[in-house]
């Protein structure tokens, strides 16, 4: 037994791109593309503003330094160090990680501040010669170092003023010989400060794109399998739906009050009420001929026989089964009920009833036939000797005459007994319609002219069967001389032919006096006749008949409503 109830036969899926996954992922590498840009750029744009800051400010310093040095030389009439006070009162500024003074050979003259200067390469020294400003950024250090050549003015060295301090300007003299390297050190750490913060803004920045676009990409997965779920429930519906509507049964679902919930388009047909109708009303509002126990007993499984009515009050035979809906934490929640029309089952035993009983009584009838057609020999025999004898009076030939007549008739009677009880196989031919129908208008021409009956019939039907043509017209005789017996004078008696898919209907309607269920019942059986002069062998051996061409009889008639009798034969 099978258990997978969420497998279903699926169409084959090709797999889809999501036009909104796809745009998402452009916008986000888009939008990351230009965040790494503009982030790149601006610290460019920082760096390049840094350097040129500190390339003005400390060329500043270094101009301000050669006029305040030579200031100072000229102004200075103490001791001490005038430049090295003045590089002191420069170094107090916070900015300035160190100033110093040294020689082309590297020897120090003067050197203020907490970072010592960096060493000059020789490409640098020859920068430094040609008077240019040479620049070094020492990231690890927070240094932006500048150097130049220092360009105090010489001329006030031989000043009388000075000549009191003829050791200090001898040094003085003797230092400024050689050229010197002015070096100032700037302080880089908040232009540091402002790029880190600028990369942490950039890095948060990219992390909230990162998250909005993983969190859009989520929600797109989650519509996606949302999609997807809608997509297979839709398809099980429609399975589910498609299975329901194909069963030839009729299926109802009732709510736990009894009401229809909903129906498949077998119910609808086999009652004739539209779900529309149905739905919203108790059961046993809908079917009041249908038994109450019908859903009073249905905590099981249950299957029994019934018989409900339909739309136009006709009760149709019923094998019902009944079965609780019970929901996910078993509470019962309604019912199913499934219901089989029995009509052509009941018909199809009625017939099988039929035929086995005409089986019996072909046995019994050939047994009788043949002991009773001797014997009726031998008194047809002296009933005409009787008669031809001179000396028998006109009385007795009369009598003589009318034995003869009798014992016809009960030989007639015997073939069809012997007819009946031993059917000729069916020399099967093709049989034109239009042909067989002329043939039996032929046949019965006198019988309908002698009741003055209207027949009607289709002419240039243009279809053809493998049948034997002899029987086919023998039934035909059969049913037109039953609707014949059936109607008054001046009735109308109609035959017709009518092609389905894979069978010929051929009917014989009268207006007739009908026949009730009774007879209908009994029609076919043999001997059963409702007037005098009828054998009742007719019908039988008409039903006998079909059921050799693998064909089946249908009656319609009801009392003083005419009747309507047909046999559909395969093509």
């Amino acid at each position: 037994m099978i258990h997978e109830h969420n497998t279903i036969p699926q169409s084959p899926q090709r797999i889809r791109f999501s036009k909104a996954a796809v745009g998402l992922l452009a916008a986000t590498t888009v939008l990351a593309c230009i965040l790494v840009f503009s982030t790149l750029e601006n610290i460019n744009r920082a760096q390049s503003l840094m350097e040129q800051f500190l390339v003005d400010k400390g060329e500043a310093i270094m101009r301000s330094i050669e006029a305040g040095s030579r200031a100072t030389m000229m102004h200075n009439m103490g001791g001490g160090d005038p430049l090295h006070t003045l590089l002191t009162e420069y170094a107090k500024d916070q900015d300035i990680q160190y100033i110093s003074i040294t020689g082309v050979d590297g020897g120090i003259i003067e050197h203020i501040g907490p970072k010592a200067r960096p060493d000059l390469t020789d490409e640098d020294l020859e920068s430094i010669k040609a008077e240019e400003v040479v620049t070094r950024l020492d990231t690890k250090e927070g240094v932006f170092a500048l150097f130049k050549i220092f360009q105090a003015d010489s001329r006030y060295s031989m000043m009388p003023m000075m000549r009191m301090h003829s050791r200090y300007m001898n040094e003085v003299r003797s230092d400024r010989a050689g050229q010197k390297i002015l070096s100032v050190g700037l302080d880089t750490h908040k232009f540091d400060s402002a790029r880190q913060q600028d990369v942490r803004h950039a890095i948060f920045m990219g992390a909230i794109l990162f998250l909005v676009s993983t969190a859009g990409l989520y929600f797109l997965f989650l519509y996606q399998k949302m999609r997807i779920i809608g997509s297979n429930l839709a398809n099980m519906k429609l399975y589910t739906e498609n299975i329901i509507e194909s069963i030839p049964v009729g299926i109802i679902t009732l709510d736990a009050a009894d009401q229809v919930v909903s129906c498949n388009r077998n119910t609808e047909h086999l009652f004739g009420y539209p779900l529309s109708t149905l739905q919203g009303k108790d059961i046993h509002t809908v079917f009041p001929n249908c038994p109450t126990t019908f859903t009073d007993t249905c905590d099981g499984l249950l299957e029994y026989e019934s018989e409900c009515a339909d739309n136009t009050g006709k009760l149709i035979p019923l094998h019902v089964s009944c079965s609780p809906l019970v929901g996910n934490d078993n509470e019962n929640i309604g019912k199913v009920l499934i219901m089989r029309d029995m009509s052509s089952i009941k018909e199809m035993e009625l017939q099988l009833e039929r035929s086995r009983r005409m089986a019996a009584l072909g046995k019994m009838a050939a047994g009788i036939a043949h002991e009773i057609r001797n014997p009726l020999g031998t008194l047809r025999g002296f009933a005409q000797f009787f008669g031809s004898q001179p000396e028998t009076s006109e009385d007795g030939r009369n009598y003589s005459r009318l034995m003869i007549s009798e014992i016809d008739r009960l030989n007639q009677t015997i073939s069809g007994l012997l007819q009946f009880s031993r059917p000729r196989e069916p020399q099967f031919k093709e049989v034109a319609i239009d042909e067989l129908f002329n043939r039996t208008i032929s046949m019965m021409e006198s019988d309908v002219a002698a009741k003055n009956v209207d027949l009607q019939w289709h002419h240039d039907i243009g279809v053809s069967l493998r049948a034997d043509p002899d029987q086919l017209l023998q039934v035909l005789m059969n049913l037109l001389k039953n609707s014949i017996n059936a109607i008054l004078p001046g009735g109308r008696i109609a035959l017709q032919c009518i092609e389905e898919d894979h069978f010929i209907k051929i009917s014989v309607e009268d207006n007739g006096s009908g026949m009730s269920e009774d007879v209908q019942a009994k029609m076919f059986d043999p001997f059963f006749t409702t007037t005098q002069s009828g054998t009742g062998l007719g019908l039988a051996v008409s039903h006998q008949i079909i059921e050799q061409h693998g064909g089946s009889f249908e009656v319609q008639a009801a009392p003083e409503s005419g009747t309507t009798i047909s046999f559909r034969l395969p093509k």
